[in-house]
């Protein structure tokens, strides 16, 4: 297949989380009318020397009959796309990473069958949220179960937010749903302090939907200035939320940073699946 054009790249091991991102992925392909692409790889236990105590096609047929399981799913529920599969050798992490350069959304569970049950966030998710080139959904909470349709953004005027807000307005137009951002102060900043940038900011965010409106006619949109740290304020709204958007990087981060402190909190706390937009 062709490694440049994966569409919305699935990591999946058959966990409860890999299948809710299956379903999420495979309605974004049919959404977004691309292949979708269910990846699978796997570490050689430490104990044991690849290829002298287990043979690798033991190993390698059992991957396979599990991406081709999970295809033969998203080809029954979404007739109407291609659906390829790919499986590897090797850290997850890396190959969800690696893949994510030709991919145009990358989908994870929060935890798969290797996380620890006490984890907020699986290494695997946590890693290619971080380091992936490409926009990446983590799944997390089950927004069916709490009936919210909200598609919330947080937004505070940087280049990341701008891609954030674009990312959100066209998520929540393909799931019928609104769309509110959110503009809160930065940590340890009062919040009078920061009033002034967040009046503008409401304004940049405003003209973004406007522009995103005349694409998508119909999108319903809202603006918050919000009166609390960012954190805090997202995880509160990401309540009625389906999904939660935030860029890699915000104001004020630390350009050597592979994701921001708040995107990093959304991912491993907030109760809705998070996306990151690099």
């Amino acid at each position: 297949m062709d490694m440049d054009d994966l569409g919305v790249a699935v990591g999946y091991d058959g966990s409860p989380s890999a299948w809710e991102a299956l379903r999420w992925g495979a309605a974004e392909a049919a959404g977004r009318r691309v292949p979708l692409t269910v990846c699978h790889a796997w570490d050689w236990p430490h104990h044991e020397w690849p290829g002298e105590l287990v043979p690798l096609e033991l190993v390698r047929r059992p991957a396979r009959r599990l991406v081709k399981a999970a295809a033969a799913w998203a080809k029954r529920h979404h007739p109407g796309i291609p659906v390829n599969t790919l499986t590897d050798r090797g850290s997850p992490s890396a190959f969800l990473t690696d893949l994510s350069a030709g991919a145009a959304l990358i989908v994870v569970g929060s935890r798969g069958h290797g996380a620890l049950h006490g984890m907020a966030v699986g290494s695997v998710s946590g890693h290619v949220a971080s380091r992936a080139h490409c926009p990446v959904i983590v799944m997390r909470g089950d927004p069916q179960e709490r009936g919210a349709r909200e598609v919330l953004v947080g937004f505070d005027g940087s280049p990341a937010s701008r891609a954030a807000l674009g990312f959100a307005a066209t998520e929540a137009h393909r799931l019928g749903s609104p769309v509110h951002a959110v503009i809160a102060h930065r940590e340890r900043e009062r919040e009078a302090d920061t009033l002034e940038l967040r009046i503008r900011a409401q304004g940049l965010a405003w003209d973004e939907l406007i522009d995103r409106q005349r694409v998508h006619p119909g999108l319903q949109a809202s603006v918050e200035l919000a009166d609390e740290p960012a954190r805090r304020a997202l995880l509160e709204a990401a309540r009625k939320a389906c999904l939660l958007v935030v860029g890699a990087r915000g104001l004020g981060e630390a350009r050597g940073l592979l994701l921001g402190s708040v995107s990093q909190a959304m991912v491993h706390h907030a109760p809705c699946p998070v996306a990151v937009v690099h």
